[in-house]
């Protein structure tokens, strides 16, 4: 998990603005198995994502491709994977979370199938 921990502080969206702490990390892999998508190359972590589901409909985030795997489709690799996984649980819709003022972020999801959807936003309150 610190390997993780780690890729997330290397490439943390400046939107990301929840801490990463290692305790919320191990219950998440503890309570939702299968919810946490690693990539690896050569023993070295190249990517992480989380597809979790509600029991309704499947979300995916905290996707991280480490920046020397950028471009060689680690990410799309990893929302493939998520896509899977929730389709094993039931999922039939798929949210992404994403930033709006992220241009690369908003271009990569565009490009795997993931566009804006202009009618629903989120509000957001952190406890």
């Amino acid at each position: 998990m610190p390997l993780v921990l780690r890729l997330w502080e290397q490439a943390r969206s400046e939107h990301a603005t929840t801490p990463d702490r290692p305790e919320d990390l191990q219950r998440l892999v503890l309570r939702s198995p299968g919810a946490l998508l690693l990539a690896e190359s050569d023993r070295k972590l190249t990517g992480v994502l989380i597809a979790a589901w509600d029991g309704w409909r499947g979300n995916l985030y905290r996707l991280v491709v480490h920046p020397e795997y950028r471009r060689d489709g680690v990410g799309r690799t990893l929302v493939r994977a998520g896509e899977e996984h929730l389709r094993s649980q039931g999922a039939t819709r798929i949210t992404a979370l994403v930033a709006f003022d992220d241009p690369v972020a908003t271009a990569f999801w565009n490009s795997v199938g993931y566009p804006r959807d202009p009618q629903i936003g989120r509000c957001v309150r952190n406890l």
